[in-house]
Formats: C-alpha cells, sequence, structure tokens
C-alpha cells in the first residue's frame, strides 16, 4: 500500500501550484532539452459513444483476458506486488465465512469485511454476482489496491458499461472488463508517487493520454487519483468508496475516461513500439497527432521511441530515443528543410523548375499553399521539394474535399472546416496532420 503520510504532502505541493503554466522538456540526451510551452487552447479530443465502443471491441479481440487481472497489470507496468493474504477461493469465487457476526481467518477488521460483503452485493445488483472485478484474487476482504480499483469502476459506471455492451459478445465479457479495469488502475497507482514517473509501455500510453486530454487536464487526472487514494485509505464503508469514486469521475469527465479506458485496452499485451503501430487506427488519433504537436511539440510517430515520461508540478520531462524528434518546437519549416532540398518564392517557380507532375497525377502541397500559411510561415516554406509532392489526381481531388468539409469527429467542431482548424496550428503539426490525411484518404479510412 502507498505510504499514507506521503500523500498529503504530495497534494499540498502539487495542488499549490495550480496557476503554474507547465511546460514540456524534450530531452534525445543530445545537445539541450528542447522547452516547449503548451498553449492553452487546447481542446480534448471527443469520442463518442458508438467509435468509442467499436475500438475497444476491435482491440480486445486481438487480446486474451487474465484470470488474474491484476497479477498481469503489474508485469505489463513492471509494478511491485503490494498484496496481503491469499484466501480467496477462485473455482467458487466465494469468500467465506461470511455470515453474521462471523470474521474471516485472521480475525480481519469488521469494516474490511462489511465493505467486502458490500461490495458482493452490488456485483449481486448489477448482474454479475461473486467477484465481478476479480478484487478477491490475491485476498479475502477489499483492501489495497482493490479499494482503488473499485473506486475507479464506480467512478465510471457509464463508460464500463459501454465497455460492457463491447464485450459482449465475448467469450467471456467480465474477464475482458476486469483486465482492462485493473490496466488502468495498475498505471494510475505508478503515476501516485513522487515525481510520477513512466517508461515503456507505460511511457507510450501516458504521451499518447496527455496528446488525447491535454496536459493540464493529465496533471488533474493525476493530483485527483492522489485525492482517491488517500481518501480510499481512509474509507470505512462501500458509501464512502462510492462517494469518493464518484467525486473523481466528475474530475475526469466521460470524454477523457473514454480515453483512458481506449488506450488502457490498446496496452494490453502490448509494447511501446506496438503501441505506436495501433494508435494512427484509433478514432480521434489525427486531432491527437496535431495536439500532440501544438501542445508538447512532439511528433505523435515517436511514440515507439519514448524511454521515460516524468511529471512534476512544473514540467513533463519527456526522454525520447536519439533521433526521434523531428521539427519539434521548432520556427518555421525553412530551417528545417535537408540541405539537398529546393525552395521557390512561388508555387509557379516551382512549377517552372519541376515541370508537369506526370500522367494521372498532380502536385500537392503537405502542409497547404494558403495565403495564411504563405504570411506565417514564408513562401519557401510551403513551396519546396519537401513539402510538394506527386499524388494520385483522383486521391488529390479527395484529399482537397475533406480539407473542405466540415469533419467533427477529426477536429472536435461543428463549425470549422479542416481546413479552418488547422490553419492555427504549428507548421510540423500541419505537416504530420497532411500526410496523415493522405493516407487515411487513400486507404478509405477518410
Amino acid at each position: 500500500m502507498l505510504i499514507r503520510w506521503l500523500i498529503p504532502v504530495l497534494l499540498v505541493a502539487l495542488t499549490g501550484c495550480g496557476s503554474i503554466t507547465r511546460s514540456v522538456r524534450l530531452d534525445t540526451g543530445r545537445d539541450a532539452p528542447i522547452v516547449f510551452t503548451p498553449r492553452a487552447s487546447h481542446q480534448s479530443v471527443e469520442l463518442n459513444a458508438d467509435e468509442f465502443e467499436e475500438a475497444v471491441e476491435a482491440m480486445a479481440r486481438l487480446v486474451r483476458p487474465s484470470t488474474r487481472p491484476q497479477e498481469t497489470a503489474r508485469r505489463l507496468f513492471e509494478v511491485e506486488s503490494r498484496s496481503g493474504s491469499y484466501l480467496y477461493e477462485p473455482n467458487s469465487r466465494r469468500v467465506t465465512p461470511m455470515g453474521p457476526g462471523e470474521h474471516l481467518e485472521g480475525e480481519l477488521p469488521p469494516a474490511d469485511v462489511e465493505l467486502t460483503r458490500a461490495y458482493l452485493r452490488w456485483c449481486e445488483r448489477t448482474a454479475r454476482p461473486g467477484d465481478c472485478l476479480r478484487l478477491l484474487v490475491e485476498g479475502p476482504t477489499v483492501t489495497g489496491d482493490g479499494r482503488y480499483a473499485l473506486s475507479m469502476a464506480l467512478a465510471q459506471g457509464v463508460v464500463l458499461e459501454e465497455m460492457m455492451d463491447a464485450f459482449k459478445d465475448m467469450a467471456d465479457p467480465e474477464a475482458m472488463l476486469t483486465t482492462v479495469l485493473w490496466t488502468w488502475t495498475t498505471y494510475m497507482i505508478l503515476l501516485a508517487v513522487p515525481e510520477p514517473f513512466s517508461k515503456g509501455i507505460a511511457a507510450a500510453m501516458t504521451l499518447t493520454l496527455m496528446a488525447y486530454v491535454g496536459v493540464d487536464t493529465f496533471w488533474n487526472l493525476i493530483v485527483g487519483f492522489k485525492r482517491l487514494v488517500e481518501a480510499a485509505d481512509r474509507a470505512t464503508t462501500f458509501d464512502e468508496l462510492r462517494t469518493e469514486g464518484e467525486r473523481y469521475g466528475k474530475v475526469m469527465g466521460r470524454n477523457a475516461a473514454r480515453a483512458f479506458a481506449m488506450l488502457a485496452t490498446a496496452v494490453i499485451g502490448n509494447s511501446a513500439a506496438g503501441m505506436a503501430r495501433q494508435v494512427p487506427a484509433l478514432p480521434g488519433a489525427a486531432h491527437a497527432a496535431v495536439q500532440a504537436e501544438s501542445q508538447m511539440g512532439f511528433k505523435f510517430a515517436a511514440i515507439g521511441g519514448v524511454e521515460t515520461v516524468v511529471v512534476s508540478a512544473e514540467a513533463v520531462t519527456i526522454s525520447l530515443a536519439p533521433g526521434a524528434v523531428a521539427m519539434a518546437a521548432s520556427g518555421t519549416a525553412a530551417k528545417n528543410l535537408p540541405t539537398l532540398s529546393k525552395a521557390w518564392g512561388s508555387f509557379s517557380g516551382f512549377k517552372k523548375a519541376q515541370g508537369p507532375a506526370g500522367k494521372g497525377q498532380e502536385w500537392h502541397h503537405i502542409v497547404e499553399q494558403t495565403p495564411g500559411n504563405v504570411n506565417r510561415f514564408g513562401a519557401q516554406s510551403v513551396h519546396n521539394t519537401e513539402n510538394i509532392i506527386r499524388l494520385d489526381k483522383g486521391v488529390h481531388t479527395r484529399v482537397s474535399s475533406f480539407f473542405s468539409s466540415i469533419q467533427r469527429d477529426v477536429t472536435g467542431s461543428a463549425t470549422l472546416t479542416v481546413r479552418q482548424w488547422l490553419s492555427t496550428q504549428s507548421y510540423a503539426a500541419q505537416r504530420e496532420f497532411g500526410l496523415l490525411a493522405i493516407e487515411r484518404v487513400t486507404k478509405g479510412f477518410w
């Protein structure tokens, strides 16, 4: 269990810094770290119920749910065991004896026994009799990490119901649900230490989650979970756990909870590199990719190269493998052009020098040649051999139409076109999105 005296100290230290603008430090082990200040205009990536359920169902079919989800989650995130005794009967899913006035072996505290009874009654009421969240696999009562997992389940009841809908056609939907829940909870426990530190697959999850919900929201989730841990350790009744869980649910919100649950499903049985390959196909990934650029100054594609992430009240420090950062937190693209690239002051100058694109093809600007982009980044940043490529004429037409359309699931806006939404982003973010748009339009996803 966490050291109880430490939690209040952390809360005072963290909540006392609520007005601080948190910076992002990108460290590749070479030169000085790049310091990036997130823009205040961040909007969380919106996920509706249908796309969320579709995504978690597709990912769940690729993994095998665990019969010991807490142990599996600990191995995944390299968290040491902190459980107690092993008196639970997994075959019958019963905790005995549980008669009135009786106590479990070892004279466990009556409050823990009663809380466990209340938990089992809750499982019964939700039509999942027995140890429905696998909280008693490693101990006879709901204690320690089991209290945090139960609080998280109570915090996000609606999202858990959506997940059960997604898993309903699986052989054991409850096992899949509890595997995701314990993955989610164990990841948060990993972050509930000073300073919150993650590595490997946990670091990849941290960066992806921050891209979806924003640096400040992510930081608030950590602070909120620390409060939840302190309250759960003090709680003596099921109703007290429910109250704290519901309070944390309000801190998180349904949209962030969906993102969290979706990414917790994505990391099960995965690696950082595997997750980096999977993320671009997730709903909202295009919006998150742009947010990664504008909020953290780093390319979404570099997630597989993440080594560690450390979160403090003042900064998020991201350690990446050398070469993983490209064009991060930079000014205009012209400064980043390879030495062999060529640039012109106009598109007509480019075409005069390069000639036609070829039969059935057209020239396409990855970062569009809008007047706003030319004014912001400079003509040579837009009209150069790194930014202008050949595209099939049909694909070029569809990409242009996509940029002219309103795509709320991509941009989060019901009024702005993709082009208008993208116009305020950095050059690097526009390029990242432009390449992603070509790929997804070509494959028919957009």
